[in-house]
């Protein structure tokens, strides 16, 4: 049985840094999400060619964790780190998914339900597109970001996203679905050659994600 500890230590931190003086709170959190976003970013750095499949070297490595707290079955904070492949070039990958984005930026799409709408793009370069997810009924809002690289075979992506909430620490892997929505609207996981890797160890609740619902 897993130990409650771990979870007792997170929501004990929570507890004491809402009891910090306001201002000491806002830096506290404005430092947390500046050392989350750094650590994303250099995740999706591509510096050797041998990067390419360490998502699943690291979850096949029961040894590996992504945090200190080993009984702990996710990251620390709700996040999601991903490696998919895709049977088209990356100029295609990245066209359609800026225009699922486009699809789905305003809050018609979730009427009925879902979180499939409120996206947004910040950036785009050749190699890079950055974004946002706003959730629907809590406006929580959500960074994401998709790195590609050619490949012979079509586009190998690195992919991460991550709560901008300081303290977030579960999410129903939103920060999954996030990512997925768009790839799925688009039919990117459709194509050949399409593949997924990652787990829980580095995407928070994974395994049970309903990405109709978040």
């Amino acid at each position: 049985m897993t130990s409650p500890i771990p979870v007792l230590c997170i929501f004990a931190c929570i507890a004491f840094c809402h009891a910090m003086p306001q201002g000491n709170l806002n830096l506290l959190d404005n430092a947390i999400l500046q050392d989350l976003n750094d650590k994303h970013e250099n995740y999706i750095e591509f510096d050797q060619d041998n990067e390419i499949g360490a998502n699943q070297d690291q979850c096949d490595d029961k040894n590996s964790t992504i945090n200190s707290l080993d009984l702990f079955p996710y990251p620390l904070h709700a996040s999601c780190r991903v490696e998919w492949t895709f049977g088209v070039d990356c100029t295609e990958v990245a066209a359609r998914l800026v225009n699922q984005i486009d699809l789905w930026t305003g809050p018609e799409n979730c009427e009925g339900g879902g979180e499939k709408c409120l996206y947004k793009v910040t950036s785009q370069s050749k190699r890079r597109l950055r974004g946002t997810h706003t959730t629907p009924v809590s406006f929580y809002v959500d960074n994401f970001s998709f790195r590609f690289r050619p490949t012979r075979y079509g586009c190998y992506s690195k992919s991460y996203s991550y709560s901008t909430v300081p303290y977030a620490v579960l999410d129903y892997g939103t920060n999954y679905c996030n990512m997925f929505n768009l790839i799925d609207g688009s039919g990117l996981n459709k194509e050949p050659n399409f593949s997924e890797k990652t787990c829980d160890k580095i995407c928070t609740q994974y395994t049970t994600a309903d990405c109709e619902v978040y």
